[in-house]
């Protein structure tokens, strides 16, 4: 009879041991140097309740939205050191860090967000190439945001010539070689600051999309013109830290792996689609848009083309399989085809 007892007791304390593993909960950090009320801002706390409401509740959120944790180059770093779970990242906040992931910005790489982030979020790419430079983390997503045009606080630029002196904020290194090899003086800026540079003249401009310049930045007050270029796209990546994705239970994990596996398109349109609010944010607000014509749009193409085979070049030269990742990242462009709103 004690034999019994002591075996049901062992029932006991293994089926109540159970029950307690299986209800706990674990809140992960949520940090963005966007504001709150951009829609990828929305779309992590729509992301952050679905997973609550998949798991039961075992999984909880805390989300820190508009630089809370700090300027925009912290959030690598955030999520590599585990201040933070899980960050959204900028590539372009961090020059030389990511120069492989960065040669999706090259001039005229993709027409839309959804077109780029298919690519640069294909699992082969992810796999073979661009995985290794993001160590210390695990990459839950990336993704990238509508092709940028040029903004101007005073004259439209309606050719390269008009670009000649011009004091022009970059979204990334990479941009910021282009805007030099069209003439102009790249101002290295955090994002956040580029409305005060605006206003007080310390820029002319700003190489960006219309959903950052109206939305995110609220650069619309102090624009005049822009000038539809759609010449570059810049990255951005949901990261995870290692030990928290480990420590979470293996259903947990599974979860949220799931979850990413097919999110390029979801993602993409996000931010296709805030492309549209944001150009008529500007429109609304006075400001004038402009389009190339046909001749200055081949010298700004043709420009663009000797930047990318120069960054390709360094990069190769320095064993980076530059060549490679383009042909690679050129390749799956063709294989996804003409997809987003921009590629119509």
């Amino acid at each position: 009879m004690s034999k019994f007892k002591l075996a049901l007791g062992v029932l006991a304390l293994t089926v109540a041991s159970a029950s307690m593993s299986f209800a706990q909960t674990y809140n992960l950090k949520i940090a963005s140097y966007i504001s709150g009320q951009h829609a990828m801002s929305h779309w992590i706390d729509d992301w952050a309740a679905e997973m609550t409401e998949k798991s039961g509740g075992r999984l909880t959120f805390e989300i820190l939205h508009g630089s809370q944790m700090g300027p925009p180059p912290k959030y690598y770093d955030l999520a590599r050191n585990g201040q933070a779970d899980i960050t959204l990242v900028l590539h372009g906040a961090t020059p030389n860090r990511f120069p492989l992931t960065e040669i999706s910005h090259l001039p005229f790489m993709f027409c839309s967000a959804e077109q780029a982030t298919r690519v640069l979020n294909d699992p082969s790419l992810r796999a073979e190439y661009l995985e290794a430079e993001h160590r210390g983390v695990k990459v839950l997503a990336l993704f990238m945001h509508p092709p940028g045009h040029i903004m101007m606080n005073d004259d439209p630029v309606l050719s390269v010539k008009d670009i000649a002196g011009k004091s022009i904020r970059p979204a990334s290194q990479s941009v910021g070689r282009y805007i030099a090899a069209l003439g102009g003086n790249p101002v290295g800026l955090p994002p956040t600051a580029m409305a005060e540079a605006l206003q007080k003249g310390t820029i002319n401009g700003s190489f960006i999309d219309y959903g950052g310049g109206a939305l995110a930045f609220q650069l619309t007050p102090y624009l005049q013109n822009v000038t539809e270029t759609q010449a570059y796209t810049v990255s951005f990546g949901l990261m995870m830290n290692p030990d928290s994705f480990n420590d979470l239970p293996a259903d947990l994990q599974a979860m949220i792996d799931e979850n990413f596996a097919d999110a390029s398109g979801e993602i993409g349109k996000v931010w296709d689609d805030l492309d549209v609010v944001g150009k008529n944010i500007m429109v609304e607000g006075g400001v004038a848009i402009h389009m190339l014509s046909d001749e200055a749009r081949a010298q700004f193409e043709e420009i663009g083309s000797e930047v990318s085979a120069t960054y390709i070049s360094d990069l190769d030269d320095k064993g980076l399989s530059g060549s490679d990742v383009l042909a690679k990242m050129l390749e799956l462009r063709e294989m996804v085809g003409s997809v987003g709103a921009g590629c119509q």
